[in-house]
């Protein structure tokens, strides 16, 4: 089962599943975005609205029967807290935190009846480390994914259930910044969609915790951040970060306003 699959990591994922031998499911809100890759991995497709509890629920029922939860849809947030009303906050939360926990919730009994599963979550190096480049909310929302996902795989260990964490750096040509239209500085390296699909297909064949897919200068900033987060932050700055969120959240502002 994948979440989130209409974008280009869950498309990505989701190939490389189909290549590794998976059936899969796919979920989308709007399920004929999702027609040609459907037919073209020989797909399901179940129409969910992460947003709304009910359709959530629902979509846990229908996939009490899948062996691995790719929980990978997500959204952005890197305006301001201050600049988020209410409303905004509470989506970005439920989609980037509460659906992922909803979900491996409702499947893992029935996997661990089973003896086997595995459940990945896709989180990011601002799970990792705080820059000024991501925004409040989700960078906590991320943080929150790695802590619900070493977490979960705690209590899930004696039951033979797998959970796995992926930590995406800055993606090219796939996900927030490819929607927003905008473009990195040269000092900030990134990677592909592939690359991240193919730290998805390594976890679940060796239940690896947690993998970072991010170059060798963003992974050690990952691991810097624990230990001296206000020196990350100010390198980040100097890389031109704020001037990256500055432009994510205009993107953000246009989009709310059109």
């Amino acid at each position: 089962m994948v979440t989130g699959a209409t974008g280009g990591l869950g498309q990505a994922i989701a190939r490389r599943l189909r290549d590794d031998g998976a059936r899969l499911t796919l979920t989308a809100r709007r399920t004929e975005i999702l027609d040609s890759l459907a037919g073209e991995l020989g797909a399901e497709v179940i129409a969910a609205d992460l947003n709304d509890p009910g359709s959530v629920r629902s979509l846990g029922e229908a996939i009490s029967g899948a062996d691995i939860l790719i929980a990978n849809a997500g959204l952005g947030a890197s305006q301001n807290l201050v600049d988020l009303d209410p409303e905004e906050i509470q989506r970005v939360v439920t989609i980037n935190l509460q659906v992922p926990a909803v979900l491996a919730g409702m499947v893992a009994p029935h996997m661990a009846a089973r003896g086997r599963g595995q459940i990945v979550f896709i989180s990011s190096m601002a799970g990792k480390v705080v820059t000024p480049g991501n925004g409040p909310l989700y960078t906590a929302t991320k943080w929150g994914v790695r802590g619900l996902g070493l977490a979960l795989r705690e209590e899930l260990r004696a039951q033979n259930v797998g959970v796995s964490t992926i930590f995406p750096g800055p993606i090219r040509n796939a996900g927030m910044f490819a929607k927003a239209g905008v473009k990195l500085p040269r000092s900030i390296p990134t990677n592909t969609p592939e690359e991240v699909a193919t730290a998805v297909a390594s976890a679940i064949a060796g239940n690896r915790a947690e993998i970072s897919v991010a170059a060798p200068l963003v992974r050690f900033g990952g691991l810097l951040g624990g230990v001296a987060p206000g020196f990350v932050a100010a390198t980040a700055r100097r890389q031109g970060a704020d001037n990256v969120r500055r432009k994510m959240a205009d993107a953000g502002a246009s989009k709310r306003t059109t």
